[in-house]
């Protein structure tokens, strides 16, 4: 390659009053024409993997929408005096409303993280805490249905705070790779 170089410096006159060879334009343009199709076809898998991603958090996005809908419809408001039972009845709501309202903050960021990890991770978190919202539903409607107020309180506070500490550890394990 130096001996070219060297060559064509040295005799740089007898290069720059020439033409290029007949078909030499065709072929270099041909050239250019391969090396652009080349380019083009390395792009595509590009787009195909960005269009998966999106099609991956436009999903999550779906699913935390649908489990918040699902689960946390608003409750027809019942206006009755104040009694005994309906004080009972409204702290057992307030602690309800709070450590679901923790509930809903952890799971709003871990879908958040989600939407930066694979699917398969995606479908199996979307499942567990799909199960860990019914299993919330049916064991808050069981407790609200007890007669005892203040022992559904009680084990309403532990059952949260298992479920919080369960959604906690799946966020941590997340937060170790994307933070929201």
């Amino acid at each position: 390659m130096k001996d070219r170089k060297e060559y064509i410096e040295k005799n740089r006159e007898l290069f720059d009053d020439r033409e290029p060879s007949v078909g030499h334009m065709e072929r270099f343009e041909a050239l250019l024409n391969r090396q652009t199709e080349i380019q083009e076809a390395e792009k595509k898998p590009a787009k195909r993997v960005k269009l998966i991603s999106f099609i991956s958090i436009a999903a999550s996005i779906a699913i935390l929408i649908g489990v918040v809908v699902r689960f946390y419809a608003p409750q027809s408001i019942e206006v009755a005096p104040p009694t005994e039972s309906s004080i009972a009845t409204d702290e057992f709501r307030a602690t309800n409303d709070y450590y679901n309202q923790q509930m809903e903050e952890q799971i709003a960021d871990i879908m958040c993280k989600l939407a930066y990890t694979d699917t398969e991770n995606q479908a199996q978190l979307t499942r567990d805490i799909e199960k860990i919202m019914s299993n919330n539903t049916a064991f808050v409607d069981e407790m609200s249905k007890n007669e005892n107020q203040e022992m559904a309180i009680r084990y309403l506070v532990k059952h949260y705070k298992i479920n919080i500490q369960k959604l906690e550890s799946i966020n941590e394990k997340l937060g170790k790779y994307t933070k929201c």
